[in-house]
């Protein structure tokens, strides 16, 4: 045995404090970075949200401003009957009112500027064709904003609005917005923004992170994920829409990742540190108090194996002294069965089965309680299973041995012990198939126990993933009861020599007792043994004529 249960369970309380400590300490550091996400994710949302108020009711306020003065002193001015004096008097009172400042610029039908406000006093520097285009696209109806860039690589934001006279067009009014006085803008905003087109045309912007600078256009593709990771600087992102024509993405870098490395290193030595200071002193405490009886009931064990005491005693006042209790019935009635003599052969076999009823021997005990040890704070449930298991073990053995059972109630048992099994030997499986309809049956006691015990002990000599199928089935007037192993391991020799042994007084191995306690409580038993193709070992024993359950 490696060390002390007192020592064992220290250190797991320790290693288990430890995982916690992780584990807290990263739901924490999720939580902060999660909650500083959210909260520059909220910021950056609410820019947006100013952008788009301040943009949308710019264009509105300027698409009205165009309006009212197409349909009053432009139109008259395109007529000759007003003045440049009085078409800047009338334009410069209206431009007071929109939140962004704009020029205005008037042509003929032809396209040559007859007016502009324009400090250049040359009005827009762009390509002919490209106005001619503009101009032909317009629309009495609709006042649609186009990005421009100049020839002098000026950004614009472009209302152009043609003026029909008796269904002719007489003339053209453009409002134009320079990007710079929309950059005036941004001495509020803690987010960089672009302000784009439909086509990715950039209009305004206050950083050329995701710009495409020979093309001075949008990297699209890009900006639109929701949070980009670049050079080890996370950047969140967001994207709107202002009216039908216009976009604004904005976007704001978060914490370094290196800097959220270093600082989710320093939370964790700090909380681990604490959290193991803490730990070794609960782990003493809980260890000292819980292993006493622990300790007693294997120290006392190895004692009886060792044949140096006889009984188990221990007075904690909780399972543990019930199980005492138990083994010590158990004991008593090894030693009884021990001390008789048989001297006709059904005394034999009446003894001999009062002894397979009674084997589990204290090396099982033993182990299962090593194994409850082990399991005794790591994982409490699976130790109060283990102690039911065993204490239905205990009790099932040693009382009434002189009553046969049904199937159903020895299967319950078996169960539990190849669950015991199950919890020691983590690779080990097993299945237990059996209908409804043959569990009322009556069988000896534990006739199937020396069959699982010799799979169990043999067969994890050739594999750690053993895999025992238990099977009872009727078929007719026969009943069957079948053990197979995934093992293999009996060879032809060692079939021969247990089926000729059948009919023989040697009565030590388990297979010729079982076969012989069946063949003592019906008429007519046949057993088969051998290995199928899959390499499994199987052992048959077939009740004739059994009738219907």
């Amino acid at each position: 045995m490696k060390g002390s249960f007192k020592q064992s369970l220290q250190k797991e309380i320790i290693k288990k404090s430890s995982w916690s400590a992780l584990i807290t300490t990263g739901i924490l550091m999720i939580l902060l970075v999660s909650s500083s996400y959210v909260l520059q994710y909220y910021q950056l949302v609410r820019d947006t949200e100013e952008i788009v108020q301040h943009t949308y009711e710019g264009i509105a306020s300027n698409e009205l401003v165009l309006k009212e003065l197409d349909k009053g002193i432009v139109r008259e001015f395109l007529k000759g009957n007003r003045t440049e004096r009085e078409l800047y008097t009338s334009f410069y009172e209206k431009r007071a009112q929109p939140k962004l400042v704009s020029d205005l610029m008037v042509l003929d039908k032809e396209g040559n500027s007859l007016f502009t406000t324009s400090r250049s006093r040359t009005g827009l520097l762009i390509p002919t064709y490209y106005l001619q285009i503009l101009m032909e696209q317009s629309s009495v109806e609709t006042i649609a904003p186009k990005v421009i860039v100049s020839t002098n690589h000026e950004h614009y934001l472009l209302f152009i609005h043609p003026i029909e006279e008796a269904g002719e067009r007489i003339g053209y009014s453009i409002l134009f917005i320079n990007a710079h006085d929309f950059i005036s803008y941004d001495d509020i905003l803690s987010a960089k923004y672009i302000l784009t087109d439909k086509y990715g045309n950039i209009f305004a912007k206050n950083s050329n992170y995701f710009t495409v600078s020979s093309l001075e256009k949008l990297d699209e593709q890009l900006l639109r994920q929701q949070t980009i990771f670049n050079s080890e600087q996370p950047v969140l992102t967001y994207e709107a829409e202002i009216g039908r024509y216009l976009y604004v993405y904005t976007f704001q870098t978060f914490f370094p990742i290196h800097f959220l490395a270093i600082f989710s290193l320093a939370i964790t030595v700090v909380a681990l540190t604490v959290y193991l200071i803490q730990a070794r002193k609960i782990a003493h405490k809980i260890a000292s108090y819980n292993a006493i009886p622990i300790e007693s009931l294997v120290h006392q064990m190895k004692q009886i194996i060792a044949a140096d005491k006889k009984k188990v005693q221990l007075e904690t006042g909780d399972e543990f002294e019930f199980m005492a209790e138990q083994i010590n019935q158990m004991l008593e009635e090894l030693d009884s069965l021990h001390e008789q003599k048989l001297l006709l052969e059904r005394e034999k076999l009446w003894f001999e089965r009062k002894m397979l009823e009674a084997q589990f021997n204290p090396h099982f005990l033993y182990n299962t309680l090593e194994t409850i040890k082990i399991t005794h704070e790591l994982d409490p449930s699976l130790t109060n299973q283990l102690i039911q298991n065993l204490t239905s073990i205990l009790r099932y053995s040693v009382a009434q041995l002189d009553h046969d059972t049904s199937i159903g109630e020895d299967l319950e048992i078996i169960q539990s012990y190849l669950e015991i099994h199950a919890v020691r030997y983590e690779s080990f499986t097993y299945e237990i198939v059996c209908p409804e309809s043959v569990k009322h049956q009556l069988i000896p006691r534990l006739f199937l126990l020396p069959l699982i015990e010799n799979a169990m002990k043999y067969g994890r000599k050739y594999r750690i993933d053993l895999h025992i199928r238990v099977q009872i089935e009727q078929r007719d007037s026969y009943l069957y009861f079948t053990v197979i192993d995934n093992a293999g391991g009996l060879t032809k020799q060692e079939r021969q020599n247990i089926l000729e042994s059948l009919e023989t007084n040697q009565t030590q191995h388990g297979v010729v007792n079982s076969y012989r306690r069946l063949k003592e409580f019906f008429d007519e038993v046949q057993c088969n043994l051998g290995v199928n193709r899959k390499g499994e070992t199987w052992i048959q024993f077939v009740v004739l004529e059994v009738g219907d359950v």
